[in-house]
């Protein structure tokens, strides 16, 4: 009897053990994995990975912005030139609306882009030549009435000389 009592208590011990080696090797793992946590997430070696993502991005962004900048400076002449040529007194609805489309479509480029502080720049530019084109319109039109009243006025006065030689002929009979 005596032996197997003593079967029983090794057999417990042998289950003690594995649950006490459970126990210690659960709280190792834990511990192991909060201790890694802390020091890959607080460790400066890792953070240069995301400092270098972040260096990336902003180089591609960089070059994005360079590429719509070259892209709208071949548009931006084109533009400047057509308002440079543009004659309102020429009854030519295409081009005025291809110089708007052309001013619309630069200014668009800022709204894509509206995060981005340099596409500023391209919307500062699109007003710039939306005055530009309005003031060369109204500058014209401006010019047309001045001529209109010089011709009515010059009209009017020679209508007046007519009048008064009228009026001395008319007289002298």
């Amino acid at each position: 009897m005596k032996n197997k009592i003593s079967m029983n208590n090794t057999k417990m011990n042998q289950k003690e053990k594995l649950m006490g080696f459970a126990y210690v090797f659960l709280m190792f793992a834990g511990i192991s994995a909060v201790c890694c946590l802390l020091l890959f997430y607080y460790n400066s070696d890792f953070l240069v990975f995301t400092q270098k993502d972040f260096a990336v991005t902003k180089m591609n962004r960089m070059k994005e912005y360079q590429v719509s900048q070259s892209r709208a400076a071949a548009s931006v002449d084109s533009l400047f030139n057509k308002i440079n040529r543009f004659q309102p007194m020429v009854n030519a609805v295409y081009e005025e609306n291809d110089i708007t489309f052309m001013i619309n479509e630069l200014a668009n480029n800022y709204e894509q882009h509206a995060w981005d502080a340099r596409y500023k720049s391209f919307s500062h530019v699109s007003l710039f030549y939306t005055m530009w084109f309005s003031d060369k319109r109204e500058l014209w039109s401006k010019r047309d009435n001045i001529i209109r009243i010089k011709k009515n006025l010059e009209d009017c006065e020679i209508g007046l000389k007519n009048k008064k030689n009228d009026l001395t002929l008319s007289s002298r009979r």
